[in-house]
């Protein structure tokens, strides 16, 4: 039991001694740089900066004359407009469905539009959920709207119609050619709404 503890003892004692002189070793090698070598540092380090500023600037120079030969900033207005590439096909109406103009906005994704159907009836428009964040409707657009079976009164806005595509439908005969103007009918609407006093003052 004791030569099995001996050797325990030892490694305990002896591994602090070899950290203390591997401590001391590494002191001993770890020394100050002198100042040439010091001055060697320095400008190794400021060559580095010295060569990287270089390659930087001439390859800033190669590539402005480069994107002013494909086009620069016209290049990337046309590439940033896609507007005439990307024109998406004229959708006409299809059953329980109807052409319609927005008269009054109400709020909250509501419209009253005006159908271009056989009555000219007045409906309440909902805007559908995937467009009230992508699309913009005001008073006075064109939309295509979906009729409700059970819902006379009210019907779905499910596109908005832009000025180029009105004009083309009008040419395909499916929009009258002139229409209810919408500020015209919201104003005669605010008017019926205001009440007149007729004050009498006797002097």
């Amino acid at each position: 039991m004791e030569k099995t503890a001996a050797p325990a003892a030892n490694i305990v004692v002896e591994a602090p001694k070899q950290l203390a002189k591997d401590a001391e070793w590494l002191l001993r090698r770890c020394t100050k740089p002198s100042q040439k070598e010091y001055l060697k540092i320095v400008q190794a380090v400021l060559m580095g900066f010295l060569v990287m500023g270089f390659v930087g600037y001439f390859t800033k120079l190669i590539h402005i004359p480069i994107n002013n030969i494909i086009g620069g900033r016209a290049f990337k207005r046309g590439k940033s407009d896609t507007s005439g590439q990307d024109k998406r096909e004229l959708v006409f109406k299809e059953d329980l469905q109807e052409y319609a103009q927005v008269t009054k906005v109400l709020g909250n994704g509501r419209m009253e539009v005006q159908c271009f159907d056989k009555e000219n009836k007045k409906r309440l428009g909902h805007i559908r959920g995937a467009m009230r964040k992508k699309v913009w409707i005001n008073l006075g657009d064109y939309v295509l709207v979906s009729l409700r079976e059970f819902q006379d009164q009210k019907c779905d806005i499910v596109q908005k119609y832009s000025d180029e595509e009105v004009s083309n439908l009008r040419k395909a005969e499916q929009l009258p050619e002139k229409s209810a103007n919408a500020g015209d009918a919201q104003q005669e609407e605010e008017d019926d709404d205001l009440v007149e006093f007729d004050l009498d003052i006797d002097e």
